[in-house]
């Protein structure tokens, strides 16, 4: 009998750890992103998921994230617009990644948003706002601070969704002074690749939106300087995109 109780004890211990661990698994590859009720009062002029479930507030049929509803906007005008995705739940005021849009009741989705895209939502009157935010060395003696980076306005017109996209031309541009230490920086690097210079590449970045002649060509001289590849090389495509989008946005 005592052998018996001693067997049962392993295998009830070989039980709970194996769930332990299971669940510890599951935590570390959620990390912070979770479909998690909207908490009451967390963003303003946000309808909690429980108070719209009998209204059936889902999103439309979509691959992305499925339809069940994380938080429902409310618009001046009476329409509900359905957010379904992953909260950044360490950051606040709480973001998004990886979601889509959907109106209340409809079966389309109105758009989404990658895993790779970070993005703040607000109303204002009767049009949702999507800003979506980067890291960028705009902070003072040039360190990263997040900015917005596009903004997407989501509003009716005779019952029709409306979707406009926009580059905020609001992004803070360098002084004189901080594009010659930037330009100075790059004339007297050396040729090894590292996560120094690809700051060094951020800073050109912006420099260059700051309309200097002498940046932008250093910016785009920079990855025949470097040899740049891997990940190195998929940043240095993503400014260089962010920058043609800025050109064509006068």
């Amino acid at each position: 009998m005592r052998n018996e109780l001693k067997i049962l004890t392993f295998i009830t211990l070989l039980l709970f750890l194996s769930c332990k661990q299971s669940s510890e698994n599951k935590t570390e590859y959620n990390q912070n992103r979770e479909l998690i009720p909207n908490p009451e009062g967390l963003q303003k002029d946000n309808l909690a998921v429980l108070k719209v479930t009998n209204e059936e507030c889902k999103c439309g049929e979509n691959d992305i994230t499925g339809t069940k509803t994380d938080t429902v906007y409310k618009l001046s005008n009476g329409k509900r617009i359905a957010l379904c995705g992953y909260r950044n739940i360490e950051n606040k005021p709480i973001n998004f990644s990886e979601f889509v849009l959907s109106v209340c009741g409809e079966k389309n989705i109105i758009d989404f948003w990658d895993a790779t895209q970070t993005c703040n939502l607000r109303t204002k009157n009767d049009t949702l706002i999507v800003e979506e935010l980067i890291d960028l060395p705009t902070k003072k003696d040039r360190n990263y601070e997040t900015n917005i980076w596009v903004i997407v306005k989501v509003y009716f017109e005779n019952n029709k969704v409306i979707k406009k996209h926009f580059i905020n031309k609001n992004i803070k541009r360098y002084s004189e002074k901080e594009i010659a230490k930037t330009l100075n920086e790059y004339e007297n690097a050396d040729e090894k690749i590292d996560d120094r210079k690809m700051e060094l590449l951020n800073r050109l970045f912006i420099s260059t939106i700051s309309e200097n002649k002498k940046a932008r060509e250093y910016f785009y001289k920079f990855k025949d300087k470097y040899k740049i590849d891997g990940a190195f090389s998929e940043e240095y495509n993503d400014l260089k995109a962010m920058l043609e989008v800025w050109d064509k946005q006068k």
